[in-house]
């Protein structure tokens, strides 16, 4: 699966069902090789969209569930 594939998809909170964003870049671990962490895009509210100001969030790799044909499944610890 290519990574370009996987920016397409909707990231999906799986505790509230609701839409956290899209992917825009990972963390890489050089060391080892190994994806860490997704960087997430958080969707852009109807004020924010002509500010140039984007919302990210870091997502674990082991917290994603699954990967659908559509969404990403991710088990977040939200406060």
């Amino acid at each position: 699966m290519r990574f370009s594939s996987v920016q397409e998809k909707e990231i999906i909170d799986s505790v509230s069902g609701r839409f956290i964003g899209y992917i825009v870049d990972a963390e890489i671990d050089e060391a080892r090789g190994e994806i860490v962490a997704l960087i997430i895009s958080a969707p852009k509210k109807f004020y924010h969209l002509f500010q140039g100001e984007e919302t990210v969030k870091k997502i674990a790799f082991s917290h994603i569930l699954t990967v659908g044909k559509d969404v990403i499944l991710v088990k977040t610890q939200e406060e």
